[in-house]
């Protein structure tokens, strides 16, 4: 998975394309008597994200997927976006949905269609009782049975990169003294 939207997934096949984003930072000029304007800054904007993908028959249902994120626009509610990699970007509302059809069927279905969506942040004093809250189990790092900080005992968001095997070999080399010869050990010359 690239990312998820609240409960709108990004797979990887389907990743998007293009993707930006823009943070701007606001300032007030000052006039002042006989001398330049002075600079205040007032505030940090909101970061802007936009993502470019394509929704191929070959890998989605494109109908399907598109009517997805129309619901979320229309829910007008800031959604979490969370990264693969597990990095929370902060909470977010679809602003704008771009399609152009790519390629359609002789009776106007719809194979490819090229999406543009702009998400803009919503700051956290947004209110709280429109938070969507994704009901997926979120990406973690964490041993089934392991403890965390509260000092409880996880037992969701497994992650598949812990049933890795081990690597065969040594991670580092193991050297022993007798392996380096007294006679190329020399002194630094500082």
């Amino acid at each position: 998975m690239f990312a998820v939207l609240g409960e709108v997934p990004f797979e990887i096949v389907g990743s998007p394309e293009a993707f930006s984003d823009s943070r701007g930072y606001d300032y007030a000029e000052q006039r002042v008597v006989q001398a330049r304007p002075r600079l205040q800054w007032l505030a940090d904007d909101l970061m802007t994200i936009r993502m470019e993908m394509l929704l191929h028959l070959s890998f989605t249902n494109p109908t399907a997927s598109l009517l997805l994120l129309r619901q979320a626009a229309e829910a007008h509610s800031a959604m979490p976006l969370i990264f693969g990699n597990g990095d929370f970007r902060g909470y977010f509302v679809i602003t704008r949905i771009d399609t152009v059809s790519r390629q359609l069927s002789g009776v106007g279905e719809i194979i490819a269609i090229g999406v543009r969506v702009s998400l803009r942040e919503s700051p956290l004093d947004f209110d709280a009782t429109v938070l969507a809250i994704a009901s997926f189990v979120p990406l973690a790092l964490v041993a089934a049975g392991a403890s965390t900080n509260s000092g409880s005992v996880a037992s969701t968001g497994i992650s598949a990169l812990l049933a890795l095997s081990p690597p065969s070999a040594p991670s580092t080399p193991v050297l022993l003294a007798e392996d380096v010869p007294t006679s190329v050990i020399v002194r630094s010359a500082q």
